[in-house]
């Protein structure tokens, strides 16, 4: 059996890192917060040598969590053009699951802006605009889409382990 990594997809602000938190405490499932990755590059633009870098410095990690565990899970916006790249490589050496945490674009503004930005890549409101933007327009086969509006942190959990274990 393959080892599995759960794929929170969303816009910036949507509520990854909190549902990846929620499960980890809930449910005791590694919650690898990728956005420490590329903080640690300390880059102040979006180039391509960033991303590039930043996803190989991901998929190192996620291998190396993945020796000793059976799960992970990671978050993403999805929105650079290395990122179905890199999930076709992770496909090829991992179950992926992929869930989609759906938020409303102004909610999400709002969040981010009320949130300590001292853990999150520094980014002006018109490039999250962008991003959440470019976000709305991917179309995966997700396992399961949570609305993260209107569910419970009990509901969420509910779904997660109906749909994905």
């Amino acid at each position: 059996m393959k080892k599995q990594i759960i794929i929170l997809i969303g816009l910036k602000g949507s509520g990854k890192t909190y549902v990846g938190s929620l499960l980890q405490e809930k449910l005791n499932i590694k919650f690898f917060r990728v956005e420490n990755v590329w903080l640690s590059l300390k880059s102040e633009r979006l180039t391509n040598e960033y991303i590039l870098e930043g996803f190989g410095l991901v998929e190192r990690e996620i291998d190396k969590l993945l020796l000793n565990k059976n799960r992970i899970i990671i978050e993403s916006t999805g929105t650079t053009d290395y990122f179905s790249t890199f999930i076709n490589k992770l496909e090829t050496k991992y179950d992926l699951k992929i869930v989609k945490i759906q938020t409303s674009p102004e909610l999400c503004l709002q969040r981010i802006k009320s949130r300590d930005s001292s853990n999150h890549v520094p980014i002006s409101d018109d490039i999250v605009k962008k991003i959440n933007q470019d976000a709305l327009k991917i179309n995966l086969k997700y396992d399961l889409i949570i609305d993260n509006e209107k569910s419970t942190d009990n509901k969420i959990l509910e779904d997660i382990q109906k749909v994905l274990f």
